[in-house]
């Protein structure tokens, strides 16, 4: 007779889905209404859990981006792996990078995804890379610690060289912090799209703004936090050098913000970036207010202005590129988790 060992487990739908109606200043070359969900990343995850034993359980998560104004989805995170209590958890698989684990030190987090740092180019938006391995030790005296490598291949959308990231996270009483490296190989970017210039790396995109080229990025990362009686003060700090086609360029960032809960059913934040790539810089004011229904459904107002230096011609993240130096959105909307 052969009998087959059963073992606790659980299968687990949730997600986050969100739309609002928003309003762009100067979209091209005129005003732009439409539907969208900027204020939080709209997902589903389907994630499972298996207890081995008592020190260990094997995971998995399958989950995608969804877009409730055109009905579509893309690929978010999914992976497989094992977490010990004792010896700290390990996944394979297409996963945020460690740089996400800076998300909660940028004031954009809490405003819109239209406040990303210009172009992304510190990815501390948060961004799923293809063929990871990821591992994150247990937390010891409020300290975290963690490292990944990435497979290059030529296929990937994501990036086609390899990945390699440390990091530390810090939690203790009212004060967080996290210090992050990561040096992510041939990235596609299209950097007249992304960041609005014509020129970058000595080439000129004037006439042909959609090109698109592979560039390495490595960042170095320093994030606090203060959070205490409703309240949360953040600031980020992000060095990045980038290399393409023999040439380089170094970008910096700083984010300052803050949210407070006036109500308990009342939130209202904002916060500032200044970022600097050669001779480009942007400046990027941004505030929310958010007020909760019940646990999960809250309405939202938001408000995005984008100041690109002279010359330079504002964009905002998934908007297009501004016709003059100035971009301005404003959004109103819904989400609901679940």
């Amino acid at each position: 007779m052969i009998t087959c060992a059963q073992a606790q487990s659980s299968v687990t739908l949730a997600g986050l889905l969100g739309l609002g109606v928003s309003y762009t200043n100067n979209a091209g070359n005129g005003v732009r209404y439409q539907e969208s969900g900027t204020h939080a990343v709209p997902f589903f995850v389907l994630s499972g859990k298996e207890m081995i034993d008592s020190d260990t359980s094997a995971i998995f998560r399958f989950s995608q981006y969804a877009f409730l104004n055109t009905g579509t989805s893309t690929p978010f995170e999914s992976y497989v792996g094992l977490s010990s209590l004792s010896k700290g958890t390990l996944t394979l698989g297409s996963m945020y990078d460690l740089l996400a684990d800076a998300v909660p030190f940028t004031s954009e987090r809490y405003t819109s995804l239209l406040a990303t740092h210009p172009g992304n180019l510190d990815r501390t938006v948060g961004n799923s890379l293809n063929n990871t391995v990821k591992y994150k030790s247990p937390t010891l005296s409020g300290f975290q610690f963690g490292a990944m490598y990435g497979f290059g291949q030529a296929d990937s959308t994501t990036n086609t060289g390899r990945v390699v990231g440390v990091d530390v996270n810090y939690a203790g009483g009212p004060f967080q912090a996290v210090l992050i490296w990561e040096s992510v190989n041939s990235v596609p970017y299209a950097p007249a799209l992304k960041l609005g210039v014509t020129e970058l790396y000595g080439i000129n995109f004037s006439k042909t703004p959609a090109a698109t080229i592979n560039q390495n990025q490595n960042t170095g990362t320093l994030g606090l936090a203060y959070v205490d009686n409703g309240w949360r003060v953040m600031g980020n700090y992000s060095y990045t050098r980038l290399t393409a086609v023999g040439e380089s360029e170094t970008a910096q960032t700083i984010d300052v913000g803050a949210y407070k809960y006036v109500m308990p059913d009342l939130r209202i934040g904002g916060g500032y970036s200044y970022t600097k790539l050669d001779t480009y810089k942007w400046n990027q004011f941004h505030a929310h207010v958010d007020y909760a229904l019940s646990k999960r459904t809250s309405l939202y107002v938001l408000g995005v202005l984008q100041v690109a230096g002279s010359g330079q011609l504002a964009v905002m993240r998934n908007q297009p590129v501004a016709s003059a130096s100035r971009q301005l959105v404003l959004e109103a909307g819904m989400t609901h988790a679940f």
